[in-house]
């Protein structure tokens, strides 16, 4: 075999070996940027057509997506068992599911409430790029993230603080027991 210049040998239909031009990190932000980015096109196409159904059908899909997160994570044994283990799941799953243009920070307050702050949201950032309304964004990642930090314990929950597409210079998602976020409610 010739000597590998920093790509990677992949199979090609016929069985024999060719060299892959891209090296994984990079095929890895390229497949992160096409994904963020498709949501984005079917909402420009669909959103018109779909009318006020269109938010309803699209929150179903990232909860689907949400389901497909928690597999991943049972595969990989990420721990879920307090709101710690459930911020820092949700930042490894962000990570492995949308890219490396994710960046967050962990802030711990007390065993049963955590929060993620997310500093720069690849989804933002192209919806950005393709002068997109950013509110559009925001449904999409409240239902994965809700969806999924409640597949992964459901005996907590999320919710938001604050949100970049919202207007906010941070998102701030803090994770809770189902039971503090109802009295909370409550209280108003």
């Amino acid at each position: 075999m010739k000597q590998n210049r920093g790509y990677d040998a992949t199979p090609d239909v016929s069985g024999m070996q060719r060299k892959m031009p891209v090296p994984d990190e990079m095929r890895w932000r390229i497949a992160a940027n096409i994904a963020a980015r498709i949501p984005l096109a079917y909402g420009m196409v669909f959103r018109e057509v779909a009318g006020a159904d269109y938010d309803r059908l699209e929150q179903q899909i990232w909860v689907t997506l949400a389901y497909s997160a928690r597999e991943v994570a049972w595969t990989y044994s990420l721990p879920a068992g307090d709101s710690r283990e459930l911020i820092s799941a949700l930042e490894i799953l962000n990570a492995i599911f949308f890219g490396p243009d994710f960046k967050s920070e962990q802030i711990s307050f007390e065993h049963d409430r955590s929060v993620l702050l997310i500093r720069k949201c690849p989804f933002l950032i192209r919806q950005q790029e393709l002068s997109g309304p950013p509110d559009y964004a925001f449904n999409r990642c409240l239902a994965f993230s809700i969806a999924l930090v409640e597949e992964l314990n459901p005996l907590y929950t999320l919710r938001f603080v604050r949100a970049m597409c919202q207007g906010d210079r941070n998102c701030e998602m803090k994770v809770m027991t189902r039971k503090d976020a109802e009295e909370a409610e409550k209280k108003g």
